[in-house]
């Protein structure tokens, strides 16, 4: 089983615009403490709500994604806070987000949190931003 020494090795990317995803990183989290591995999560705003409505709307279902970007901001941040909330030194976040608000929240936490290490990393892509 990966995970489970000294660092997480494979990291899991979850789209935050997904209605879905607060509960499924919920359960990861708690996943992660009841089979002692250490999390390895990209934590994701999301880039494909057209494409997602679109096959949503033609398969007759409900849309998977939040009905609004301020839905998918609070999804995402209060997913990070539970994910910092519950962070082992040997586990990793990725938060990929172009959004400064966001930033500086995680920013302001693992600062508070004083953690000392590399569990909480930041990632962007050239050129983008909320």
């Amino acid at each position: 089983m990966l995970n489970v020494k000294g660092k997480a090795i494979v990291m899991n990317g979850y789209q935050c615009y997904l209605k879905r995803m607060p509960q499924v990183i919920r359960d990861e989290v708690a996943t992660s403490k009841i089979l002692g591995y250490n999390l390895g999560i990209k934590l994701i705003r999301g880039a494909y709500m057209i494409e997602e409505r679109k096959l949503a709307k033609t398969n007759g279902v409900d849309s998977p994604v939040w009905d609004c970007l301020e839905d998918t901001h609070k999804a995402y941040n209060a997913s990070m806070h539970h994910i910092i909330d519950n962070i082992k030194p040997q586990s990793c976040l990725l938060v990929a987000s172009h959004n400064k608000e966001t930033v500086e929240m995680a920013k302001e936490k693992v600062l508070a949190a004083n953690f000392g290490d590399h569990r909480v990393r930041f990632g962007q892509l050239k050129a983008f931003s909320d």
